[in-house]
């Protein structure tokens, strides 16, 4: 620690300026020029001594005259110094030297030089310039500060540096690959569930299309109502099992050409949309809709269906999807002389 003599405030050894005053610390040498003194007179060269002979009569006025003193010209009154002690040098232009570490966050920068100053400073360490408008050096982003490898302070005579942090993670750059090896790895065990999200928003916005099967049979079929009435185009006709009552167990499956990705069933209950006639006969209530896909892997949906005629949809959404089967459960208006009708099927892909 050095001593400001201009305005006493302690600053660090190394520093060049005051950070508190800005006066210039490197000036221990210089000495003021000495002030003009009030007794200059008496240094003044005294005058020749009077002669021992006494001076005639007629050369008295003459020597009168020699004896006088010269006036003298005025002296200006001496300047008294400042009270901060003797005016220092004019300061010099500083470049910061290429060992100079980098302003550290939070550090005022210094405009003149590009030093960095702590935050308490008013004059540059280095070049004296005032701080009142410089600015502060940013937080680099967390990315950078996991990139940089930060400088190490060099160990004292006799002490064993200290192994930094990113060797003992084996280098930092390495951390990097490592992480993004992670991230890949994360990726390829959720490509499922991203892709059954994925699969699941498209279901949701996607028109789907309404595809036809290429084939259809029936477990049985009631005399004048074959199984290809479910899949006519038509509801006036309709297809039923040839049991009466619950009829369950009973089925319809039909077959498509290519696997597609099934989005809606559709089930047109009863004999007809028209209530008088879809009264005249049972309606059904429970079904189990069998998915196949072209592995032969098959997923059962349990369906509940409305007694109200007209479409009711089901949403199901599954892939690969080459055959479907409708298996009825229980019924509605179920009696030994009645049969369960189906009016018709229909199927949307995406």
């Amino acid at each position: 620690m050095v001593e400001c003599t201009a305005c006493g405030q302690r600053c660090e050894r190394g520093e060049q300026f005051c950070g508190s005053c800005g006066a210039y610390l490197d000036w221990s040498e210089e000495t003021a020029p000495a002030a003009p003194s009030a007794a200059a007179p008496a240094s003044a060269p005294t005058a020749p001594p009077a002669p021992t002979t006494p001076p005639t009569p007629a050369s008295a006025p003459v020597a009168a005259a020699t004896e006088q003193p010269a006036p003298e010209e005025p002296v200006a009154a001496p300047v008294q110094p400042l009270a901060a002690g003797p005016v220092p040098p004019p300061r010099p232009t500083v470049v910061r030297p290429p060992d100079e570490p980098p302003p550290a966050p939070g550090d005022l920068v210094c405009g003149q030089c590009g030093v960095g100053n702590v935050p308490t400073r008013r004059f540059c360490r280095r070049c004296g310039a005032s701080l009142a408008d410089a600015p502060a050096a940013p937080r680099p982003s967390w990315w950078r500060r996991l990139t940089t490898r930060s400088p190490r302070q060099a160990p004292a005579a006799g002490e064993r540096p200290a192994p930094s942090r990113w060797r003992r993670m084996r280098r930092p750059r390495l951390l990097v690959p490592v992480v993004i090896v992670a991230l890949g790895l994360a990726a390829f065990g959720l490509r499922g569930q991203i892709g059954g999200a994925t699969d699941k928003v498209r279901d949701r916005v996607a028109k789907g299309s309404q595809i036809h099967p290429v084939g259809v049979k029936a477990s049985s079929s009631a005399p004048g109502h074959a199984a290809g009435l479910a899949v006519d185009g038509t509801t006036d006709r309709y297809w039923a099992p040839a049991a009466g009552g619950a009829a369950a167990g009973q089925y319809l499956e039909a077959t498509f050409e290519q696997p597609f990705r099934l989005l809606d069933v559709v089930i047109h209950p009863g004999a007809s949309p028209v209530d008088e006639q879809f009264l005249k006969q049972a309606r059904p209530h429970d079904v189990v809709v069998t998915t196949t896909d072209s592995h032969g892997t098959s997923t059962a949906h349990t369906l509940h269906l409305a007694d109200s005629p007209g479409p009711q949809t089901f949403h199901l959404a599954v892939s690969d999807v080459t055959r479907i089967r409708v298996t009825l459960q229980t019924a509605y208006a179920t009696s030994g002389s009645r049969h369960v009708a189906v009016a018709e099927l229909e199927f949307f892909k995406r």
